[in-house]
């Protein structure tokens, strides 16, 4: 039960990093990055891309394993 716990709890700190990461690498640039219709060179010269979705679905991932390990069947 314990380990559960702690897995769960590992899990979400996992999803909020990555939820983080998709944020600020697509998230927050995706009008620039739509109308651009490539990519966007950032205020601090990142080159930000629509690949940026993929943290977002790493970040589900990790949330929806979080959600199993903490609410699964036991």
């Amino acid at each position: 039960m314990r380990r559960i716990r702690i897995l769960s709890i590992f899990l979400g700190f996992a999803a909020g990093f990555f939820g983080f990461v998709f944020y600020t690498r697509y998230w927050i640039w995706r009008d620039c990055i739509a109308a651009s219709q490539s990519s966007c060179v950032t205020s601090d010269g990142s080159n930000v891309t629509d690949g940026g979705m993929v943290w977002g679905l790493i970040a589900f991932g990790f949330l929806a394993a979080a959600l199993i390990a903490q609410f699964g069947r036991r």
